[in-house]
């Protein structure tokens, strides 16, 4: 959970770096959007319009309120189709802050020169996120790098 100021703790940003790893799917780690340090950007980025600030920051409460994630250890903790499940149920809760966020990460990461190229749509097997699908008909299993 967010500190009282709207700063993160340190649990906030060792979830939030599993999370960025979840939202960009690689099965290379050093192209792993959290291996190559871009939490700091993305909440730079966040932070820079209210309505984005206040997206950031109820996804990020979401996060901390998982009930599988403290039952383990935290985010950290869950397997990747347990973290897989959490964003989906975050992405279906709040659709709206979700999309802002999830358009923040995708930028950050396609815009930095160390990584691949912006897919033209994000309709890949390995995506999972943005497109607010059912559990059912999502392969939460699948595995991009652990």
């Amino acid at each position: 959970m967010p500190n009282h100021n709207g700063s993160l703790t340190d649990a906030d940003r060792v979830t939030l770096v599993r999370v960025l790893d979840r939202l960009i799917p690689t099965t290379n780690r050093e192209l792993a959007a959290g291996a190559l340090g871009m939490l700091d950007t993305v909440e730079k980025r966040a932070a820079g319009e209210q309505p984005t600030r206040s997206a950031f920051m109820r996804v990020v409460e979401a996060l901390s309120l998982d009930l599988t994630a403290h039952a383990i250890g935290g985010f950290s903790a869950m397997t990747i189709p347990q973290q897989n499940e959490a964003l989906l149920d975050i992405e279906r809760t709040l659709p709206v802050d979700f999309s802002l966020v999830l358009g923040i990460v995708r930028d950050v990461y396609y815009e930095s020169d160390r990584t691949p190229g912006r897919p033209a749509i994000f309709d890949a097997d390995d995506e999972l996120f943005g497109k607010a699908t059912d559990p059912a008909d999502a392969d939460v299993a699948s595995t991009p790098f652990s």
